[in-house]
């Protein structure tokens, strides 16, 4: 078993499982690969949008959010995700749709595009992970205090 705490970017097992273990790491991968697909991931932001919709009178107040570590932000994400992006055009049809129906979500829809980014980064890399032949995704390691486990 993986003893190593805190790591969430990681496919290794931190307990025994009892169906096959690599079986379980690919589902997972798939799993990831599903949700934070592009479209998918922006789909579920856009949705989210709609649902926070303010009403017509919390419309009026405006909330300032332009500030130079956002505009610093902003364009960042442009450059990344909608420039050099392998999925640019997903992240500008999602732009142009935040930009025009959810305007008064703007600075969130930006914040979430940016998180999305970073998940879709992570499940990238977790998702090509190199699997070394033979190997298996549960260690055979005891934790801190714990008796061997026989598998």
């Amino acid at each position: 078993m993986h003893t190593d705490a805190g790591d969430n970017t990681s496919i290794s097992l931190n307990f025994l499982p009892r169906m096959n273990a690599a079986k379980l790491v690919e589902g997972y991968r798939s799993v990831l690969k599903q949700i934070y697909s592009y479209e998918a991931y922006y789909d579920r932001v856009k949705l989210y949008l709609s649902r926070i919709q303010p009403t017509s009178g919390e419309r009026r107040f405006k909330q300032r959010w332009i500030t130079r570590a956002n505009a610093r932000a902003l364009v960042t994400s442009i450059i990344r995700q909608g420039v050099f992006g392998s999925q640019r055009w997903s992240y500008w049809k999602f732009l142009a749709t935040v930009a025009t129906h959810y305007r008064h979500s703007f600075g969130t829809a930006m914040t979430l595009a940016v998180m999305g980014y970073h998940f879709q980064v992570i499940t990238r890399k977790l998702s090509g992970a190199q699997r070394v032949a033979g190997s298996d995704p549960v260690r055979k390691r005891n934790l801190p205090g714990e008796a061997a486990v026989q598998r």
